[in-house]
């Protein structure tokens, strides 16, 4: 009889563990953990030697960054979206990316 209520109990504790896993997982898919900057655009646009990046209010880079060959869309890390560069005019970029991100902010050079 003991052997059996040890049995029991240790399967109750791996469907324990294994639940709180589950949960734990679930919730860091639903609430990703912020990723910090590797480089704030303030950091690159001070270290610039040729192309000089555009950078909001908050440190991240401008969703439409240009140079004197054309312009491109950017994530907020400053990571190139493919596919969105253009010789001449501007980008659609706001449809791309999250509102949130530049809404009320100024852009900094």
């Amino acid at each position: 009889k003991q052997w059996y209520q040890r049995r029991v109990r240790g399967k109750r504790l791996v469907m324990f563990v294994r639940f709180t896993l589950l949960v734990l997982l679930c919730l860091s898919q639903v609430f990703p953990a912020p990723r910090p900057f590797t480089k704030g655009c303030v950091e690159e646009r001070d270290e610039a030697t040729d192309w000089v990046p555009s950078c909001l209010e908050d440190g991240s880079f401008a969703p439409i960054q240009c140079d004197t060959q054309g312009c491109w869309c950017v994530l907020e890390t400053g990571r190139v979206i493919p596919g969105t560069d253009v010789n001449y005019g501007v980008p659609s970029c706001f449809s791309l990316i999250q509102p949130h991100w530049v809404e009320g902010q100024e852009i900094l050079g």
